[in-house]
């Protein structure tokens, strides 16, 4: 993979038990300097309508640059320091490959 490549990944995040609302502020606490990083080509929040304890976070980044800057920042650190106590299975992250038409 070219570190110019866009790299496209869906994350799946399941919430704790009484822990919904504390994983959705986390998240959207990610939103706005996660979208301002100069790697970051979009980065969308979304709770699964049926099963309100599971979030999807649907980004891109330019590169495996972009997405390993994204890991080092303090913003994103912080998160990862509150996963354990939030998230009632590890995170998946799914990585997807585009098709063209």
């Amino acid at each position: 993979m070219s570190d110019s490549e866009v790299i496209s990944i869906i994350a799946v995040l399941k919430a704790k038990p009484g822990k919904i609302d504390a994983l959705k502020q986390a998240l959207q606490a990610l939103l706005l300097p996660t979208r301002r990083e100069p790697g970051n080509i979009e980065y969308a929040l979304f709770q699964l309508r049926d099963t309100p304890d599971v979030f999807y976070v649907r980004e891109s980044w330019h590169g495996q640059a972009g997405l390993d800057e994204h890991i080092a920042l303090p913003h994103f650190q912080a998160f990862i320091l509150k996963m354990n106590d939030l998230l009632a299975e590890p995170l998946r992250l799914d990585y997807l490959t585009p098709i063209a038409p």
